[in-house]
């Protein structure tokens, strides 16, 4: 018995030792480098981008009817997102070293997956390939890292990486769901770091839907929550930060004072003091924000912040001025808070608030040199004052132009009818830039003027009047209507012609010129079941281009439509009719003539004589039945079995079965084709003695030759 006691404890410490040194070797090999690496890396992202840097952030106003991410407007959601990947210019200077993660996290998983060291390793593989921006492959690594280690040390880090890599591949709910798991597991282990990061996301979520309440309540929960008194200074000024940014000035000013009920750091006592001076100064209450900015500029702690000091300063120097932008006391403020504080975001955030105030004013000369000042460097406003300088030089390059076509109007006359176009297009588009920026009586007042300038054969003045009933849709929708119908009228063929029809609800009556087209869109109609449009569209063909290869297919159309999906049997006989009469040599009409024949006969109660038989059977089928191989009448049905049904190589149909009640066909309905044959079955071939018209015309059933068809 001991000697095998003995065996098992030398296995078990033999088994051990090489665990041990399994470990050791994964450590100093390969394990060790890859956390140096790692390290090396987020050491340069943090260099590179000062945003990163412990010091206030700037929270930057909502401006009235001023979009902060003029992206948002286009339909790109989750902009913030920007903030937590890497761009290939910031990847640049470290992707050997994130493929090096990537190579030695690789052997690891593959010579040493038994090590301690295998968790650690999947973590930092999908650290690396988000760094790469290969999110696909990040996740499968926090997936892989996650059902193998649930609670490891890496556990947290890999569910926020994780949500991150759902939320960027625009995976929404899985994302959220992973960020909601991401949070308890973050209070499980106390992360504070990846707690305020996880309520972040969130909270940026919950704005993107205007659901302020939503953005500020896991903060306010976590508050609750939590004991660390700094830890909870910080998410109160993250709830302030919010109402802040919405324009919530009341809200914000109220929350930015709780920030003291805790214990802020010397970042978040600052950020909360400066702000709460800023939402005072918005809300006019310019003697308070006064004392607090005066308090902070005499605090020698906070003297290496002193630009964001300044900048608040002049927010509310301009509060005080009003109207008096160009007082020369602010402009030589502006002036020294320039040269002293070059390229500082706060100051260009300033900048872009006063030239939004210039620009709302009119006064677009004075407010591009801020918007140039705003995009020197990359802040939260610089993508929306780089669009508004935008705005404004192409504004004072269409104005310049339009000048330039008036003055040469007046002086040859020659060159009159041209320029007055020219003027009338730089007019229209000076509208369209006043439109964009959300000023609809400027640009109403330039549609009116580039439709009254040009002459009455330009063919864009139904441009000019079509943009002018688009801005009246929601104010004047009786006055918009009214300018739809003259653009409809007047320019039927054009492409706002056909929107004002469109919106006018008679799309089907604007003039189209191709038959082409108008099969097209026949088809289109009838495809949707709208068959009185159909019809419009076919018999339009019909009438008003008989010779074209697209009338017979028409008119096949036509009867196949009513056959098949109106279920109007008179009417499709009726079309048939019209198609065999007007186009008895097309493909169409051999293909239903037979059969037609045979149930406009019956129907009428006609004889039908043998040469209308004979007629239509094929030379080799009269020379059998000639000689006896098989009956006349049954080489009729067998030859006319399914004419109506056919589908021609050029009008691809469906094989739609069922007209009539009665029939056991599978659809509780008798189809049209097999009581035409039922017909047929009880017809006699006639004698030659009897009597027959063999030219008789095809009448639509129960109606006097006179008769018109009736049409859906």
């Amino acid at each position: 018995m001991k000697p095998i006691l003995i065996l098992i404890a030398l296995t078990s410490v033999l088994l051990e030792g090489c665990a041990w040194f399994d470990n050791q070797v994964t450590y100093f090999n390969t394990y060790y480098n890859i956390r140096r690496i790692t390290v090396e890396i987020e050491d340069e992202f943090e260099f590179q981008d000062e945003n990163k840097r412990k010091k206030p952030r700037l929270f930057v106003p909502a401006i009235e009817g001023v979009s902060q991410n003029p992206e948002t407007a286009q339909g790109n959601t989750m902009l913030f997102l920007k903030n937590f990947t890497y761009e290939k210019a910031r990847l640049q200077p470290v992707s050997t070293k994130v493929d090096s993660i990537l190579i030695k996290g690789s052997k690891i998983l593959a010579n040493h997956p038994k090590s301690r060291y295998v968790e650690g390793t999947l973590f930092h593989m999908a650290k690396a390939y988000f760094f790469k921006s290969e999110y696909l492959p990040s996740q499968q690594k926090c997936l892989e890292q996650l059902e193998r280690f649930p609670d490891g040390e890496f556990s947290p880090d890999a569910h926020l990486y994780l949500a991150l890599d759902y939320l960027v591949q625009k995976k929404v709910s899985q994302g959220v769901a992973a960020l909601s798991k991401c949070i308890d597991v973050a209070w499980y282990r106390n992360r504070w770091d990846i707690l305020s990061t996880a309520y972040r996301i969130q909270a940026e979520l919950a704005l993107e839907k205007g659901e302020l309440d939503k953005a500020v309540q896991p903060y306010r929960q976590a508050i609750a929550q939590s004991e660390d008194n700094s830890i909870r200074a910080q998410w109160q000024v993250e709830i302030a930060g919010i109402y802040y940014r919405m324009g919530q000035y009341e809200l914000a000013e109220k929350n930015f004072a709780k920030v003291f009920d805790y214990r802020p750091d010397a970042v978040a006592e600052f950020e909360a003091r400066l702000y709460r001076a800023a939402s005072n100064t918005q809300l006019n209450r310019l003697d308070s924000a006064d004392v607090l900015l005066t308090s902070l500029e005499n605090e020698k702690k906070f003297e290496e912040w002193s630009s964001f000091i300044t900048a608040e300063r002049l927010a509310l120097e301009r509060k005080r001025k009003g109207e008096a932008v160009d007082d020369p006391v602010l402009a030589a403020a502006e002036r020294k808070a320039d040269t002293s504080y070059v390229g500082k975001p706060e100051l260009m955030a300033q900048a872009f608030q006063k030239g939004m105030d210039l620009f709302k004013r009119g006064e677009y000369d004075k407010a591009l040199p801020y918007f140039a000042k705003a995009k020197v460097v990359r802040t939260p406003i610089y993508d929306v004052a780089n669009k508004y300088f935008t705005y404004i030089k192409q504004w004072e390059d269409a104005q310049r132009k339009m000048r330039q076509f008036r003055v040469m109007a007046q002086v040859d006359s020659e060159k009159r009818d041209t320029a007055l176009r020219s003027m009338a297009r730089e007019a229209y588009a000076i509208g369209r830039l006043h439109e964009t920026m959300g000023q609809v009586d400027s640009a109403m007042q330039y549609y009116v003027l580039a439709h009254d300038s040009t002459a009455a054969a330009d063919p864009e003045r139904g441009r000019y009047l079509y943009a002018q009933s688009r801005l009246l849709r929601d104010s004047d929708p009786d006055k918009a209507d009214s300018l739809s119908e003259i653009v409809a009228e007047l320019y039927p063929n054009s492409d706002v012609g056909r929107q004002a029809s469109g919106e006018l609800g008679y799309v089907a009556d604007a003039v189209i010129d191709d038959a082409a087209e108008l099969f097209r869109s026949g088809s289109s109609f009838r495809a949707v079941r709208d068959y009185v449009y159909a019809s419009r569209r076919f018999n339009e063909i019909a009438e008003r281009f008989p010779d074209s290869e697209y009338a017979p297919k028409a008119l096949y159309a036509l009867g196949w439509m009513f056959e098949r999906q109106a279920l109007d049997v008179d009417s499709a006989l009726y079309y048939y009719g019209l198609l065999v009469e007007r186009y008895p040599r097309s493909e169409y009409a051999r293909e239903i003539r037979p059969s037609l024949e045979y149930a406009l006969a019956k129907a009428n109660d006609m004889d039908v004589s043998d040469s209308l038989l004979l007629r239509d059977l094929d030379d080799d089928l009269l020379k059998k039945a000639k000689e006896g191989e098989k009956g006349l009448f049954d080489q009729m049905i067998d030859n006319n079995r399914d004419a109506l049904q056919v589908t021609n190589p050029n009008f691809n149909m469906p094989n739609i079965q069922g007209l009539l009640p009665g029939s056991q066909d599978g659809a509780g309905q008798q189809n049209i084709n097999d009581m035409l044959q039922q017909q047929m079955q009880n017809v006699r071939p006639l004698t030659p003695s009897t009597p027959a018209d063999s030219t008789a015309r095809p009448v639509p059933p129960n109606r006097q030759d006179t008769a018109r068809p009736r049409r859906p």
